[in-house]
């Protein structure tokens, strides 16, 4: 995935509040084991548990109207992905051109309850 940038305009917000530096929330974040708690919100949305504490970030005030589908967040205590464009209120850190969702495919969803999930961080553009 990619971090900041464009793709993770909050990233910024979130090593503020956690008193880190952004290169430090990007360890933080990309050297943790998740686990899709499961699944909801939105068709393929994982709910995302291992956050480290540090991480922890309330979602934001006002919620943006249109979040871009693979933007990767943070919401409170979790962290997620957006697998189709929607309104939302999660912190957004980095994007990911994973597809998490296709009604065409069997299973629609790439991930299910109980899975593992890693983000590996790449250079802008180099998803």
């Amino acid at each position: 995935m990619v971090y900041g940038g464009a793709g993770g305009p909050d990233l910024a917000e979130v090593a503020r509040a956690a008193d880190l530096t952004s290169q430090q929330v990007v360890e933080l974040h990309s050297s943790a084991n998740y686990v899709v708690y499961f699944i909801g919100f939105q068709p393929g949305f994982p709910y995302l548990g291992g956050l480290d504490e540090r991480l922890h970030t309330p979602r934001r005030a006002e919620p943006r109207l249109v979040v871009p589908s693979g933007s990767v967040g943070i919401g409170g205590s979790q962290t997620g992905i957006y697998p189709l464009a929607a309104p939302g209120g999660w912190q957004l850190i980095g994007h990911t051109p994973l597809s998490l969702f296709d009604p065409q495919q069997q299973p629609p969803t790439l991930l299910r309850p109980g899975d593992s999930v890693r983000f590996v961080p790449q250079r802008e553009g180099v998803c």
